[in-house]
């Protein structure tokens, strides 16, 4: 298989030096009402090989060599135009129009593609040049801002795991460790399985993501959650053409949390002990040894994250891309390489070969062939893969988490007075067990001499595609068949070791005591490997395919298609899907359109009877711009469109257990027998098996209007949508345990989200100057119509009727200030004291308890999500500009994440309540003791923060060097830019975490902080 990959590379790789183009000849300018067209194609019509590009100034030059001497004109936003050359000219400008009605916009659905004019169902694309701009190393997180009903959420920054959470309208189901509420991803019609992140966004073409029931139906139990689509660019009608990308980035932290240093902590440590009622820990001479810093090892300060953190990492971006072809044979090749480096120092010796930080390198690479073989066959093949390696150190730690970042944020394991990284006399250093919990090694030495854990991607994929034109039987009629492979492994290699000697010193005595009294020596590295699964995957798709126009005003196509696959991994039982999807449409003069379509497909997920589920859809829209007494009354309207859409989908994605409706027997049974107890081992009942289990079913509806206006300088888009979710697969927690044994899970959920999605945008040209923006705004709120839950005593404490994915705590009610409303108010568990939250007491019962605990207001992902891109030219200088804002979301933590002295304490504990600061203070009373104040064992909504932010997303600037500069050396154009990515956030709400407003709630702090990044880089082709 390796001979083959590699033989079939070579092959893509080497065809750009066999195929070969003519030059150019013919010269002229290419023009619209306003001024020049760079960019334009210009190519002989019956030669479709003879081909140039319009240059920045509008100047092209072409040499005839066809018979007809028709040239034709084509850009992405006009309408395309034919010429007729007269015989002997030899100069010769085009004037080209726009396309203000979206003629020949190009929208790409489920298994072919569509006219906007003629589109009735809700898409959003973006185009690869869009995407590109943002110096990311994952895919998905160059799509924040830009495509209306995308909702993302980068969750961490750390290296090869950056790639954001996304959902398209949002969560309609119940999510877990056992759902993915993900899109389906299809690249070039085909169902993809790596990771989306690991698609390089150089070989990206166009991204469009299918929203409603009329475009994801066609995918039948796999399209509810929705679908991205993507389309890979491929050869072009010309000469080799090479581009060649260097990007580097600079990157740092969004937030930086900041900590109180030694003198500070150790003083606030004290003041908590005593309102605890406790002795002060430590002594004035300590407290003035940390404000004087005159004892560096027995009373050592340490700014940990400055210690540990480098302020700023790097990351390389390098892309080769090959594009060219004739008329028989066109190709894209392009290879891809990115570094990113972590945010640890290094400490390793210089002459080591270990690298103990955080990094990710990947490698990409992607060959697209299409070959004319006949005048009616079409053949393509298309070859990609990716080769990454993600690297962290094995630092271990308390409780053996592993994560550098907890670390700075534990107060127990690593207070800033916890040990000097170095003693006196070189050695390293260590803390007694009367000055942190759960002691752990000096965690310098860990960084130096801990190792590493690696993890590697191997992915490759392979499609075979043919389309027979079947002209000769009836016009318009074609065959297309697909073959693909895919091949996903991950494997691990670890060098990792532990022990190593570190010294307590002791500053009075000049005494060194071992950490580990048996440690002498730095252990030997020990050496593991994981060779993990390799996925594999075979999909087979053949479809007939119709598309004719008659008299020039009744356009009719159709689609049958066949698709299915089988999937395995290592030695488990393979996976299998079948199914047939089905596309009918009709349109007038593409004025009154009319589409049904559906899947009937199943999978061996379920049993046999209940495998296979039929999903129709059906839309409708009219074009009123496009009524001749629309037309004569209201000129400056290019595009008025009504469209709405009603259907089925569903989902079938039941991880963890393939099948659940088979019952399910354990070997590790025990038995009691006889008049005294004897255990026997033997098989018992495990889960009950669910026959019934079956596919989720989402009925989904959609109404939308399209709007172009003053020849489609402004547009607008709006879309309003009903999703409603049955038969989700969720425990039967109302059944009490008093069973006696696991219940399977049942398909009772019922979901609801309601929303709209509104889009604007403008563009225009005063002279030379281009400028445009556009905006979106999306809501998409969800509801739970029904989960299975045990009858709750009160309302509140129920999740159905509510928001999914909320948190459940006390409502803060403020701060006890005395003894006399501790004694007058409701009573919690554990006896409060002045300067401890107080709850409200939602039962009325004089008790606060579990009752008065209630579902917060939102959830951790937004409802609201907007974004606006701004954007302008002027000759050689371009600038553009992305906004991206999240609202009604929510994030809370706890312990070492804010809890004093669980975690180091930063500036929100300098305000925390007194006797003497009891107006507006920021925080509860100081303490050393589990309270009703503490954040995880009695959560409230006091420690919710709401998440709702604008940020900074994207910014360029870039400038094309003069033609007449760089044609003296052969090239055709340089491109120098500088660029930014989560460049600035705003948060409207106190962030008391300091942590970004995207990372994931209830956790316990110290998560890799999200990036910013700043970046430079030169585009080259010739």
């Amino acid at each position: 298989m390796k001979k083959i990959i590699i033989t079939l590379f070579l092959i893509g790789s080497l065809l750009p030096l066999l195929v070969n183009a003519q030059v150019q000849a013919l010269k002229g300018t290419v023009r619209d009402s306003k001024g020049v067209i760079p960019g334009a194609v210009i190519f002989e019509k019956d030669v479709p090989v003879n081909g140039t590009v319009s240059n920045p100034d509008g100047t092209y030059a072409l040499k005839l060599r066809g018979a007809q001497k028709v040239l034709v004109v084509r850009l992405v936003g006009y309408l395309t135009a034919e010429f007729k050359v007269p015989p002997g000219q030899t100069d010769m400008d085009f004037t080209i129009q726009p396309d203000t009605k979206g003629l020949e916009e190009v929208v790409i659905v489920g298994y072919g593609q569509g006219s906007k004019l003629s589109n009735t169902n809700a898409i959003s694309a973006v185009s690869g040049d869009e995407i590109r701009k943002a110096p990311v190393a994952s895919l998905q997180n160059a799509l924040s801002g830009k495509l209306p009903g995308l909702i993302t959420q980068q969750r961490t920054g750390q290296p090869g795991s950056d790639a954001a959470q996304f959902t398209i309208r949002g969560v309609n189901t119940f999510a877990g460790s056992d759902r993915s509420v993900s899109p389906l991803i299809i690249v070039d019609d085909m169902e993809y399985t790596g990771n989306f992140s690991d698609i390089d966004p150089d070989q990206v073409e166009t991204i469009s993501i299918l929203k409603d029931a009329a475009s994801t139906a066609v995918f039948g139990i796999k399209g509810a959650n929705g679908v991205i689509m993507v389309t890979t660019r491929r050869g072009a009608v010309g000469k080799p053409s090479f581009e060649v990308r260097s990007d580097l980035a600079f990157q740092g932290s969004t937030f930086r949390p900041r900590f109180l240093n030694a003198y500070e902590s150790a003083k606030l440590r004290n003041e908590a002990l005593l309102s605890d009622g406790l002795a002060p820990e430590f002594t004035q001479e300590d407290l003035d040894h940390w404000k004087n810093g005159d004892d560096p090892y027995g009373h050592p300060d340490i700014d940990w994250w400055s210690t540990l953190m480098k302020p700023y990492s790097k990351q390389s971006n390098n892309k080769l891309n090959i594009r060219g072809g004739a008329d028989k044979m066109r190709y894209f090749v392009s290879l891809g390489y990115i570094w990113q480096d972590g945010m640890v120092r290094d400490f390793t010796d210089k002459t080591s070969e270990v690298n103990t930080n955080y990094y990710f390198k990947r490698y990409t690479y992607r060959s697209n062939l299409d070959m004319k073989v006949t005048k009616t066959l079409d053949l393509s093949l298309d070859l990609s893969g990716v080769f990454g390696e993600r690297n962290e150190p094995n630092t271990r730690g308390r409780a053996n988490r592993n994560r550098v970042f907890f670390e700075i944020f534990d107060y127990r394991g690593l207070p800033p007075h916890a040990y000097p990284i170095y003693n006196p006399d070189g050695s390293y250093g260590a803390a007694p067990t009367s000055r942190v919990t759960g002691p752990t090694n000096n965690i310098v030495g860990r960084l130096r001499l801990g190792g590493y854990r690696r993890t590697y991607t191997n992915d490759i994929q392979i499609n075979l595609k043919a389309a027979q034109r079947l002209h000769f039987i009836l016009p318009g009629l074609s065959l297309k068949g697909a073959l693909g492979y895919t091949s996903n492994q991950d494997f691990r290699r670890s060098l990792t070791r532990t022990n190593f000697p570190a010294f307590i010193y002791d500053s009075k005595n000049n005494t060194y005591d071992p950490f580990n009294p048996s440690q002498f020596r730095i252990d030997k590295y020990n050496l593991e490997y994981d060779p993990g699964d390799v996925v594999k995957r075979l999909n087979l798709q053949l479809s007939l395919n119709y598309d004719t126009t008659f008299r020039n005003r009744h356009h009719v196509y159709a689609l049958a298609l066949l698709n299915q696959f089988t999937s395995s991994s290592g030695a488990d039982l393979p996976e299998n899907f079948r199914g047939y999807t089905f596309r009918v449409g009709y349109d007038y003069k593409k004025k009154y359109m009319l589409e049904v379509n559906g899947a009937y497909n199943g999978t061996d997920r379920f049993k046999s009877s209940k495998r296979f589920g039929f999903f129709p859809a059906v839309s409708a829209g009219w074009n009123v711009a496009e009524e001749s007494w629309f037309q004569d009354r209201i000129r400056s309207v290019d595009l008025l469109k009504l469209r709405g859409s009603i259907g089925l989908v569903g989902s079938d994605d039941i991880k963890g257990n393939q099948y659940l409706y088979e019952y399910y027997y354990a070997r590790n049974g025990s038995y009691s027998i006889g008049e005294n107890h004897k255990g026997i081992s033997g098989i018992r009942e495990g889960t009950l098996g669910n026959e019934n289990v079956t596919w989720e079913v989402e009925r989904a509806s959609n109404l939308g209007l399209d709007l172009n206006m003053f020849k489609s300088s402004l547009t607008f888009s709006a879309d309003f949508f009903d999703r409603y979710r049955t038969d989700i697969l969720a425990a039967r927690n109302s059944v009490s345990n008093m069973i006696g044994i696991p219940l399977p899970p049942s398909n009772v959920g019922i979901m609801s989200t309601r929303g709209f999605e509104l889009e604007l945008g403008y563009h225009n040209r005063i002279g030379k100057f281009n400028y445009n923006a556009k905006g979106n705004y999306n809501v998409a709120r969800n509801n739970i119509i029904f989960m299975d839950e045990a009858n709750a005593p009160y309302p509140w404490l129920q999740q159905t009727g509510g928001m999914y994915g909320r948190s459940k705590g006390f409502v803060f009610d403020g701060f006890y200030n005395n003894d006399d409303e501790i004694n007058k108010g409701p009573a919690p568990r554990v006896r409060p004291l002045p300067g401890d939250i107080r709850y409200k007491d939602l039962n009325g019962d004089n008790v606060i308890d579990q009752y008065d605990q209630r579902y917060f207001d939102v959830a951790n992902s937004p409802t609201t999500t907007y974004g606006l891109t701004l954007g302008a030219d002027y000759g050689n200088i371009s600038v553009s500009v992305t906004f991206q804002g999240q609202a009604n979301f929510g994030f809370m933590s706890f312990a070492e994440a804010i809890t004093p002295f669980f975690g180091n304490l930063r500036d929100v504990h300098r305000n925390a309540w007194r006797p003497d600061n009891m107006d507006n203070p920021s925080f509860p009373r100081l303490s050393t003791v589990d309270n009703i104040s503490n954040a995880r064992t009695n959560p409230s909504d006091y420690w919710m923060t709401r998440g709702d932010f604008i940020r900074l997303k994207n910014a360029e600037i870039s400038y094309s060097l003069p033609k007449q500069w760089i044609s003296r050396i052969k090239l055709n154009t340089v491109r120098i830019y500088a660029n930014g990515y989560n460049m600035h956030t705003w948060m409207f709400r106190r962030n008391i975490y300091d942590v970004d407003p995207e990372i994931s709630s209830d956790t316990e702090g110290g998560v890799y902080p999200n990036q910013k990044s700043y970046n430079v880089g030169i585009n080259v082709t010739f």
